[in-house]
This record gives structure tokens, sequence and C-alpha cells, in this order.
């Protein structure tokens, strides 16, 4: 994440210094570099060129919190089955997004419940890859258990990396025996 906030601030202030002239305007430029936070390049990728409406799909369609454990962890549910189409979307921009919406569970213990059950559209190595690397530590040190319900081969190769944490379930009634259900 760093290093897309170093390029996006780089990618403004030469967009700004384009614009300028030499002289009274480098002030403007030092000022504009001085003052560029991670809040507002967070704000600009939420927004991104749909005016918000991929950060709204991806809250309501993709990755979102359904409640607690029986330990009392929120349980974030991740619906892989949802993810949209790669020629539509920028999966790093969704990546992104994915990333903001973790930040709000990371620092305390958690629950991930994965849907990949009929995913249309399956990422690609080299973007699941990059977002491996880009999960670092404060990420995965507080993810307590995953759920993998009605996993598939490609779920089943990506989450060897988390090992003894996963279990995989079958049945929907399966899931009963380890999460709780509202009625």
């Amino acid at each position: 994440m760093e290093e897309q906030y170093r390029q996006w601030r780089r990618h403004v202030i030469e967009e700004h210094a384009a614009n300028y002239t030499l002289g009274t305007d480098e002030q403007h430029l030092t000022s504009l570099e001085r003052n560029l936070t991670y809040a507002d390049f967070k704000q600009a990728v939420m927004q991104g060129d749909d005016g918000g409406r991929l950060l709204n799909y991806v809250n309501a369609n993709v990755i979102f919190q359904a409640g607690v454990d029986y330990e009392s962890k929120p349980m974030v549910v991740f619906c892989a089955c949802n993810l949209p189409s790669p020629k539509e979307v920028d999966y790093d921009r969704l990546l992104n997004l994915i990333i903001f919406r973790l930040d709000e569970f990371v620092e305390n213990d958690y629950t991930v419940v994965m849907l990949t059950s009929g995913a249309q559209y399956n990422p690609g190595w080299g973007w699941l890859t990059k977002a491996y690397r880009r999960l670092d530590r404060k990420y995965r040190k507080n993810v307590k258990n995953v759920y993998v319900v009605h996993p598939s081969m490609w779920s089943k190769l990506i989450f060897q990396v988390f090992g003894r944490i996963v279990r995989y379930v079958n049945m929907p009634n399966g899931a009963i025996l380890f999460l709780p259900c509202y009625a």
C-alpha cells in the first residue's frame, strides 16, 4: 500500500506541475506535496473514476461484517463468488478497497468466512501473489479462523498458506457447527 501511495503522490504532483510554470507557482507545488496525506490517497481510491460505485459494490457484495462468531469475534465475510469481471474493474483498485475494509477489523481478533462456490471470475495467480504480498503481518496476525464454505480447488490452493486455521465446510448446514446462525 505504501508504494501505491507514493506513486499516487508522485502522479498528483506531476499532474499539477504540468499545469504550472516555474516561479511563484513552485511554492504552491511544494505546499501541495507537503499536504498530500494518506487519507487523501484513500479517498481518491475509494471514489475512483466511477464516483464510488465500485466501493459501494465491494462493501455490499464482496466483503462485509456479518455479526460475531461464538467467541464474540467479528465475522468478516468475503464473497469471492461476487468478484466483478476483471475486464470491467481494475483489480488493483479492488484490492485497495478490500484492504481498506479489512483495516476496520485487523487491530483485534477476527474470523473470515469465505464463499467461493459459483465464482464466475477467479483472479489470476499473479494478482493473488500481489494480494498476498500486500496483506502483510498486520492483516494476518489476528485472523483466528478461516471458514471456506463450498471450497473449490482454487480456494483450497490459496488457503494452504493459512494452514491449521482453515476449515473447509462442504455443506451449508455444516457451517452450523462452527458459525452462529441467526433466524
